[in-house]
């Protein structure tokens, strides 16, 4: 079964919002804030309830990117389906929660050896306002890349 999820970026001037992942799939990999799709919640939905949760922020003007698609294991695991969203409009001051510290990244200086690898192949395409879909296929570990095309929207 595929996972729904979405990522929403938060970007405040030159920063970045990131969380590092206390726990699940994630853990210990700074992440924008998002999860997965409760049933019958709508994308957009889904990433203003999770940015609330994780940061306490109220984002609003969410701009859809596309979708992201993750093959795990190897290729052989269709894992998630990730709607990607990415703001300026935010109110509220971040703070940490039960997921995870937050801090905000100079867009020019991100964590990049502590993420996930495909985050690399497309936060430069978000940051400049892009829509596309993706897709990224990892090793049986589920920690490199192995294969991904990128298609615009």
């Amino acid at each position: 079964m595929v996972v729904e999820a979405t990522i929403c970026h938060v970007i405040r001037g030159r920063r970045l919002l990131l969380k590092k992942a206390n726990r699940g799939f994630s853990v210990g990999k700074w992440n924008a804030p998002g999860g997965k799709c409760e049933p019958g919640e709508k994308p957009e939905e889904c990433a203003r309830r999770e940015v609330l949760e994780e940061t306490g922020l109220r984002v609003s003007g969410l701009f859809y990117h596309g979708a992201l698609t993750f093959m795990m294991d190897g290729g052989r695991t269709l894992h998630t389906r990730a709607h990607l969203f990415s703001t300026t409009k935010v109110g509220g001051r971040a703070r940490s929660s039960d997921e995870g510290p937050v801090k905000w990244f100079p867009l020019d200086d991100l964590p990049f050896g502590e993420m996930w690898e495909d985050d690399q192949f497309w936060i430069p395409l978000m940051l400049r306002r892009i829509r596309f879909d993706a897709t990224f296929t990892f090793d049986a570990a589920n920690r490199h890349v192995t294969g991904f095309a990128i298609t615009s929207r």
